[in-house]
């Protein structure tokens, strides 16, 4: 059967990646998603990330790449959506809530007044992606704050494909399983012959 990557790291050609931004961030215990053609989660991921000068490594990242596979086999040359969660464990609501709070009458501008909450290069990306670099926290619009609120919850990243097979920690694949006696491991095409694997 067709052999394929199931624990690989992910490449990506978004801008964010291809500009070395975040190259070498490391980011604990986020939840990273595959989303399926109709835009829904078909597995979730919460552990940690690595973001690299080709895409994603780290362990949410390596667990992503049987899915982000799959997909690209039923659909070669279209690219697989993955979502960002920054903060899994506060809810879009609470989040919005919280920089509701942090943003009131503050003087400081958004990246600083966000730096107790995310690293800093990534807030960079947040707030240069939404034009406001230049603006205090209490001048951020309602319709501004949802916006980053959505970009910290449902960050959206373009995984064209994994790493190849050589440099991939587990793969998928070879033997039909239709083809071994799951008891013995033996072969039922040819007598004799045995199979291990992990």
């Amino acid at each position: 059967t067709p052999l394929f990557a199931t624990e690989a790291p992910l490449i990506s050609e978004d801008p964010f990646i291809k500009s070395g931004a975040l190259t070498g961030l490391s980011l604990q215990n986020v939840a990273l998603s595959v989303l399926n053609k109709k835009g829904k989660a078909e597995v979730t991921h919460q552990m940690d990330l690595l973001f690299t000068h080709f895409g994603l490594s780290g362990p949410a990242a390596l667990r992503c790449a049987y899915f982000v596979n799959r997909q690209l086999r039923h659909a070669p040359g279209e690219a697989v959506l993955l979502q960002l969660d920054c903060l899994p464990e506060t809810s879009h609501a609470q989040l919005s809530t919280q920089l509701q709070q942090l943003f009131r009458d503050n003087r400081k501008s958004v990246k600083n007044a966000l730096a107790q909450l995310l690293p800093d290069r990534l807030l960079a990306l947040f707030v240069d992606q939404l034009q406001l670099t230049d603006t205090q926290a209490k001048q951020v619009t309602e319709k501004q704050l949802d916006a980053l609120v959505n970009l910290i919850k449902t960050y959206p990243i373009t995984i064209k494909q994994t790493i190849g097979l050589e440099k991939a920690f587990v793969t998928a694949g070879g033997i039909n399983l239709k083809e071994i006696d799951p008891k013995t491991l033996a072969s039922k095409l040819v007598s004799g012959l045995f199979f291990a694997g992990e």
